[in-house]
């Protein structure tokens, strides 16, 4: 398992399809891709399926801010303004966000303009014991 998504991500744009069985990535990946890298986007588009479990989760990267430029950076990445700049450009949308234009707008087929089914992420044991789970699934 890599250390984050988009070393994985990055492993599929690079060595392609067969690379690994499957791969699991963010939808603002693919939206980004599309956008910023037209020609890498073509060149995977038809062996991408979209999928939106329901529901859901929305990624929560949590950031605590230790000094005054990391206050800074928290109320700049807060701001109305550097959200819809950060879904226009590469396809990052917030849990809060709205009055973003169309999901349509990336030409990415299979893609949602809205998340209606939204859980939160299990709290932190849960998820250590769902990796217990699947490591010894792996090692059997």
């Amino acid at each position: 398992m890599e250390t984050s998504s988009e070393d994985s991500f990055n492993q599929f744009l690079t060595l392609g399809v067969g690379s690994k069985p499957i791969m699991v990535g963010y939808e603002s990946q693919i939206l980004d891709l599309a956008a910023n890298n037209p020609d890498a986007w073509k060149q995977v588009k038809d062996d991408i399926v979209i999928a939106y479990p329901t529901p859901t989760v929305w990624s929560t990267h949590v950031l605590i801010p230790t000094n005054a430029k990391g206050q800074k950076l928290l109320a700049l990445l807060k701001k109305p303004e550097t959200q819809k700049l950060a879904w226009e450009r590469h396809g990052f949308r917030s849990a809060n966000f709205t009055g973003a234009s169309s999901i349509t707008r990336f030409g990415v087929p299979g893609t949602l303009d809205q998340i209606t089914a939204v859980a939160e992420l299990p709290r932190n044991d849960a998820m250590q014991s769902l990796i217990e789970v699947l490591t010894k699934g792996t090692q059997q």
